[in-house]
């Protein structure tokens, strides 16, 4: 309580109900940040790639380590137009100046492998710092090889993945965070810091729990899609593809064997399973529309599959008999639900389900909210 309310009398906008109050009065008394002249802090504002990169160099080094960055770098030289100094040499950052205030920070990164830059060569230093990125830096910074990581398998490792696990295991990604792309703020920047700031030589458990990995790689927020054509509507995750509708199924090796009258595919991109230099739409998730008469033909067609495996589940899902089967197919088994409608058959298929627990949990939340809805009225003119 005493940290709590000394930190609230630093900063007129750092209550002491701010769920990262205790990080950001940790850092300012150890002189890792500060706030502005207006005794405000502005926790909920943007932190740039300079601010981050400037802030976790400076927990990690000695001042005088960092100081000493550049002097033991080439000397500059001056640019074609003699209107300016040289970025520093060997970082080929065009827009990292050689007097630049985060000019030591930056090179006491890259030195270390902390920062490599983006592949067009620059840093942007002015650029708002990603959660991902952070996660990179920190993860790199904080020691990521000294940890055990699970096994992610060569051909399915995402590049960020380590990083943000490495975070989870550390207990450093804030509640706040919702997902990779997100913009981090100061108070987020704090509370990370905060977190991995003693993680080599805490005993037991962090004093907060934190966000898992699972939860930014794949954030659960639901989208609603509606399609008065076909009469369906369901939702999906927000990060995934807009829905892509094809007119006329392909028999893609999956059951039944019955060519579908459209298929839409909306899930996690993949390239896995395209083919051919076209813009690529197939997905690990898709419904196929089937013509209600056909019912029967599709029921026997799913029990006489050579890849069936077994009926997991009968039941009605929003007014709809519904099937859910499991099918192996060479190394996957896939899963889908038929749901026999008034108009349509909807097929909910998903790719090689078992091998990601992950998707397997969104097939079963997408699954209870597919439902039939009506025909868009006409409209009329008043």
């Amino acid at each position: 309580m005493c940290v709590s309310t000394v930190a609230h009398a630093r900063f007129f906008d750092v209550t002491a109900e701010h769920p990262y109050v205790d990080a950001i009065e940790f850092l300012t008394r150890e002189g890792i940040v500060q706030g502005y002249e207006n005794r405000s802090f502005q926790p909920e504002r943007n932190i740039n790639r300079a601010e981050f990169t400037k802030i976790l160099v400076r927990v990690l080094y000695p001042q005088s380590y960092i100081d000493s960055c550049i002097e033991n770098l080439p000397e500059p030289t001056e640019s074609e137009d003699d209107s300016a100094l040289q970025v520093i040499p060997n970082f080929a950052f065009p827009d990292v100046p050689y007097d630049a205030w985060f000019a030591p920070y930056i090179c006491t990164a890259w030195t270390n492998g902390i920062v490599s830059g983006y592949p067009d060569g620059l840093f942007r230093p002015e650029e708002g710092v990603k959660f991902v990125e952070s996660a990179k830096m920190t993860a790199i910074g904080f020691g990521l090889t000294g940890l055990e990581l699970p096994n992610f398998g060569v051909a399915n490792v995402l590049w960020y993945q380590p990083y943000v696990e490495f975070l989870a295991e550390q207990n450093a990604i804030p509640y706040s965070i919702i997902d990779l792309p997100q913009n981090l703020n100061r108070g987020e920047m704090a509370e990370m810091i905060y977190r991995l700031k003693d993680a080599a030589i805490r005993f037991g458990p962090a004093p907060q729990k934190s966000k898992s990995a699972e939860d930014v790689i794949y954030p659960v927020s639901l989208k609603p899609y509606e399609n008065f054509d076909k009469l369906f509507a369901f939702a999906y995750p927000n990060i995934w593809p807009e829905p892509h509708m094809l007119s006329r199924g392909v028999y893609d090796g999956r059951s039944p064997y019955i060519a579908s009258e459209w298929t839409m595919y909306f899930g996690p991109s993949t390239k896995e399973i395209c083919i051919g230099p076209q813009e690529c739409i197939a997905r690990d998730m898709w419904i196929d529309g089937y013509r209600v008469e056909d019912s029967e033909l599709i029921v026997d067609a799913v029990f006489e599959d050579e890849h069936f495996i077994e009926l997991e589940e009968e039941t009605i899902i929003n007014g709809m008999p519904t099937l859910v089967i499991l099918e192996e197919i060479d190394t996957c088994v896939d899963k889908r639900a038929f749901y026999f409608g008034e108009e349509w058959v909807y097929a909910l298929n998903i790719r090689c389900a078992g091998q990601d627990q992950k998707l397997y949990d969104f097939f079963d939340q997408i699954a209870q909210s597919i439902r039939q809805i009506e025909a868009r009225p006409p409209e009329h003119r008043k």
